[in-house]
């Protein structure tokens, strides 16, 4: 893959298209050495951006959480995604907007700092989040080391880039270890998401969720629960202890960037992937959705 500082083409940064060389910010961002940084990912397909209005507007609340303000309005960003996609001549492909702190001040309080935005889209490779044959094989999960903050302990509802450093620490390691992402557990010991995926179990041809109180509402997520209903599968959002990997007949994960994935593994604890009926609904079904979108 090419580094991205390396790419051709256009991002959009601050309301003007620049060459993608140029779109760089200063080494004494705020946004770099406190983290008042925000964003978000979109999938294309068939060059058209999947919600991209429900992208829109978890950032700018992502950023309201973060205590700054977008400095433009959601159809304006509406608009330039849409730009952006069409000028790199993208069919399957990612979105990715940012939004962050300047370089004003360096020191925590940031109230007068700028706030800046930028736009880029890429191709998507096959095997981007996990192999290429994932879908058929599943993929295998252990639990990670670090734990999700309470929302009573950080800005649990943002997407901001500080709240991923865990995840980032823990994939490493499951990597390391031979899996292919963690699973991470709230401040009680529940479960709560994968590194950057919502997390579903299957059971007796029912849904099991954990609850989003430890991290952000997820669109993929929200639609797996339309899909669900849609099809008559029954879906229980609740806490959901490690033990309930051995109760459980099957598993997925769910985003954007990865859609719905099955699990083959979570530690000891093996899923029949081909033959689960509920996991395979839920993939078909998201499938025909993001193909079908305006």
């Amino acid at each position: 893959m090419i580094p991205f500082d390396q790419r051709t083409g256009t991002i959009w940064y601050d309301g003007a298209a620049v060459d993608w060389p140029d779109a760089t910010l200063h080494v004494l961002s705020h946004g770099l050495h406190y983290a008042s940084s925000v964003f978000e990912g979109l999938r294309v397909y068939g060059g058209v951006p999947f919600m991209p209005a429900e992208h829109v507007a978890r950032l700018r609340a992502s950023a309201r959480i973060l205590d700054f303000d977008l400095e433009y309005d959601d159809e304006t960003l509406r608009a330039a995604t849409l730009d952006v996609v069409r000028q790199a001549r993208i069919t399957e492909g990612y979105v990715r907007m940012n939004a962050w702190r300047g370089s004003e001040v360096i020191q925590t309080a940031a109230l007068k700092t700028s706030v800046h935005t930028s736009i880029a889209a890429w191709e998507l490779p096959s095997g981007y989040y996990a192999a290429a044959d994932a879908v058929q094989k599943g993929i295998a999960l252990t639990i990670g080391r670090y734990r999700r903050p309470s929302p009573e302990s950080a800005p649990v509802k943002s997407k901001a880039a500080g709240n991923y450093m865990i995840g980032t620490v823990c994939k490493n390691e499951a990597l390391r270890a031979g899996f292919d992402d963690a699973l991470l557990l709230d401040d009680r010991g529940n479960f709560v998401e994968a590194t950057g995926a919502h997390l579903f179990f299957t059971k007796d041809g029912a849904l099991h969720t954990p609850t989003t109180r430890c991290t952000i509402d997820g669109i993929t997520r929200a639609c797996v629960l339309a899909l669900a209903e849609r099809e008559g599968i029954a879906c229980t959002e609740g806490d959901l202890a490690p033990a309930f990997a051995g109760e459980a007949d099957g598993a997925f994960v769910c985003g954007t960037a990865c859609e719905i994935l099955p699990v083959s593994r979570i530690g000891e604890h093996r899923y029949d992937v081909g033959g689960n009926r509920v996991v395979r609904t839920m993939i078909s079904g998201y499938r025909r959705l993001v193909m079908s979108a305006p």
